[in-house]
């Protein structure tokens, strides 16, 4: 298997409950690359995935859970932030399957989690809520495990998702998303040079350069890290890419020096509104019509804009920015922390 279409039709072949039905749009953002002063910017709309208000995850749960019902699990059990988007959408597409969704969420002692945004969805999409603290933030200790053993003592079969889901399965998702981007590109007449895309626990950037290395595109894959450094994601995907060419049967995996990951625009912490993202979400509102959200994609878009501003990206080349989603969590925020001088 060492061409791009056999490494294609491998991976189509793979268990998947089918949830997109064609491509995410590819939009030329005109406006925006008018206000920067170039280069031209496409937006991979990855944010309009049909299920469960759209994302990112929708590309990588139609492996993770079409393995699952393969393989006979009856339960899936996904961990994640208060607001996380992995399991608003692992409550949509566990519906439509007919599993039974346990979500495990956590936040820092004394964080608030209102119910709202993305966590009220997950109760909407009738998903059985586990609130615990974690400390350091992604420490869930034994309460997965724990939840997993009570499950199958009640006779359920329950799969245990990683973080992300960043999982050979997710990646694989988007080795298959550089397909489809390579068609949009042919068929819009580009050759973009970049594309960027936000990290969290790393699953999406992971397929995405593996995609790269095996399938020849014409970008280059930038990745924004939203929560870690730069040295540890760099170390993580090699590692994680490393164990899923052996399971994908990919021929190729990158190496820590092919990889490119930025890890100044976190902030504060993990979740934290940063200027930099509220300028974003601002531009892309008000020049394209576009919502991005304060805690993955406007701050992987506030990455991008600086890296033009600073001249690393030619003002006659062409990128794209994947949009990840996210967006129900910015009604998660306080309108003044998105929009600076409304009331609180």
């Amino acid at each position: 298997m060492t061409s791009p279409f056999s490494i294609v039709s491998h991976l189509e072949s793979l268990p998947r409950q089918r949830v997109l039905h064609g491509p995410t749009p590819l939009e030329e953002a005109r406006a925006l690359s008018r206000h920067l002063g170039g280069p031209r910017i496409f937006l991979k709309r990855d944010d309009l995935t049909p299920a469960g208000l759209g994302g990112n995850k929708v590309r990588k749960l139609e492996f993770i859970l079409g393995k699952a019902v393969a393989e006979g699990y009856d339960t899936i059990i996904a961990c994640g932030g208060y607001q996380s988007n992995l399991a608003r959408i692992t409550a949509a597409i566990g519906a439509r399957a007919g599993l039974q969704v346990e979500l495990v969420l956590g936040g820092v002692p004394g964080e608030p989690h209102p119910v709202s945004a993305n966590l009220l969805l997950d109760y909407l999409l009738g998903a059985n809520v586990h609130l615990v603290e974690t400390e350091p933030r992604w420490d869930f200790g034994t309460a997965i495990e724990d939840l997993a053993q009570r499950l199958e003592k009640e006779g359920r079969r329950p799969l245990m998702m990683p973080l992300g889901g960043s999982s050979p399965e997710g990646m694989a998702s988007y080795v298959l998303a550089t397909a489809e981007m390579q068609k949009q590109f042919l068929e819009n007449d580009i050759a973009p040079e970049h594309l960027y895309v936000g990290v969290g626990s790393g699953g999406t950037y992971s397929g995405l350069v593996l995609g790269e290395c095996n399938l020849k595109p014409s970008y280059h894959v930038t990745g924004v890290s939203v929560s870690r450094t730069a040295d540890y994601l760099v170390e993580k995907v090699v590692e994680e890419t490393g164990k899923a060419r052996e399971i994908l049967g990919l021929p190729e995996v990158p190496r820590a020096s092919d990889l490119s990951v930025f890890d100044d625009q976190i902030g504060p912490h993990y979740g934290a509104p940063t200027e930099a993202a509220q300028e974003a979400i601002s531009l892309l509102g008000r020049l394209e019509g576009v919502l991005v959200d304060p805690v993955y994609s406007a701050k992987c878009l506030a990455g991008l804009i600086d890296h033009i501003r600073q001249g690393r990206i030619g003002k006659d080349e062409t990128v794209v920015f994947l949009h990840t989603g996210g967006t129900p969590a910015l009604f998660a925020y306080e309108p003044a922390v998105l929009v600076p001088g409304l009331p609180a």
